[in-house]
């Protein structure tokens, strides 16, 4: 769970980590505990782990569970402070791209002062170079849609922007060395879903996807596809690749049946993202509609429906691209959300949550989310719309 604690004014960015109360056992980030029972600390940290008890309603232990998380992130970080002050002392960090692919970090953990029963932390291990919000550049061969011309951007060359407006999101605003203010898309680490087991990539998904796109444009000298893609170049990092990152591409390869060739000692080019365009001023489905104050006038009714012929025919085109976007039984990703209006008015759809369909799957994935695509229109412009527009009485 992302989180945002502030410790001198300095924030402390809580990604994510687990607790049980069972074994009295927690972490975040890199810190963990280690024995601390019968210290001052161990009294305030061990009711942090309790479970939602039976008969809290849903809010209720959502709205606990979030309180007892920031406490807990609170108390660890506190004592962890005199350590951290040293391992990263106050000053200027993240100024580049760069910055934010080799962060310096460590393992740290709290331990018991047996003179004073107080805690403080060590260093476990470290300082290690790692990307920060679970980034993970990959190599080229990881990508089968990236052309074979396109503009590199190095990591090191591209600015930081707004970054202190949101803490808990990753970097997304850059700017080149030319003045041009961009949109940064990043290659990160994949996942496991824990329901099935499978390891999924969404970041990975959505870059093929507007690789495709550009690459489609290009080669078909389609005027939607050059029109609807805003890829301007990948951006480059080149370092020496660690044990662990070796490890995390090897695990986005799988997915092609390559073998990553590791060698610690020599730098490698790998690709960290895309820069997009910026995007425009737009706006979900979802909004414009809570926003709408008229929803009964035959000038709305008309305006929704040239809203769903533009996304069916967006529809169709991304398909003859080999672009879906497919969901769950109880979920389409072509939704309330990931439909946007645009300042115009003209609807299309969020590339973002789209899925490039390689030859190798399109019987079987490529139909099934063909299917899905189209249904999810239905039901948007059908059920869900139906739905909200009787909620504001129209």
């Amino acid at each position: 769970m992302s989180t945002v604690r502030y410790f001198d004014d300095v924030p402390h960015i809580v990604r994510f980590g687990m607790k049980t109360e069972e074994d009295e056992f927690c972490w975040i980030l890199f810190y963990r505990n280690g024995n601390v029972y019968g210290t001052a600390f161990y009294s305030a940290w061990r009711p942090l782990l309790a479970e939602p008890k039976p008969g809290d309603s849903m809010a209720d232990s959502v709205a606990k569970m979030l309180d007892r998380h920031n406490n807990l992130c609170d108390l660890i970080i506190s004592h962890s402070m005199t350590t951290l002050q040293k391992l990263a002392p106050v000053g200027p960090h993240w100024i580049t791209l760069r910055d934010y692919l080799h962060t310096p970090a460590y393992s740290l953990k709290l331990v018991t002062e047996m003179e004073t029963t107080n805690v403080h932390p060590e260093v476990t291990k470290g300082p290690e170079d790692v990307a920060a919000y679970e980034f993970q550049p990959l190599p080229f061969t990881a990508f089968i849609n990236l052309p074979k011309t396109i503009p590199q951007y190095p990591s090191s060359e591209l600015v930081i922007l707004d970054r202190e407006l949101n803490w808990r999101n990753p970097p997304h605003k850059v700017r080149t060395t030319d003045g041009l203010v961009c949109y940064f898309k990043a290659c990160k680490r994949s996942s496991t879903w824990v329901e099935t087991g499978e390891v999924q990539n969404d970041a990975l998904d959505s870059i093929e996807a507007h690789l495709c796109l550009l690459k489609y444009g290009q080669e078909k000298h389609d005027t939607y596809a050059t029109r609807k893609s805003t890829v301007l170049g990948i951006v480059t990092d080149t370092s020496f690749v660690s044990d662990e990152s070796a490890s995390a591409i090897q695990v986005v390869l799988d997915r092609t049946g390559q073998k990553y060739k590791h060698d610690a000692e020599m730098s490698q080019t790998l690709v960290a993202g895309i820069l997009l365009s910026s995007t425009t001023s737009s706006q979900s489905l979802a909004n414009v509609i809570a926003q709408a104050e008229d929803t009964t006038s035959d000038i709305f009714a008309e305006q929704v429906r040239s809203w769903k012929t533009q996304i069916e025919e967006e529809v169709v085109h991304l398909h003859s691209a080999g672009i879906c976007y497919g969901g769950r039984d109880d979920w389409f990703n072509i939704n309330q959300y990931t439909v946007l209006i645009g300042a115009e008015s003209n609807a299309s759809l969020d590339l973002d949550t789209a899925t490039f369909v390689d030859d190798s799957n399109i019987d079987d994935t490529g139909r099934k989310f063909t299917s899905m695509d189209n249904l999810a229109v239905e039901s948007l412009f059908g059920k869900w719309l139906q739905a909200e527009l009787t909620k504001k009485g129209g």
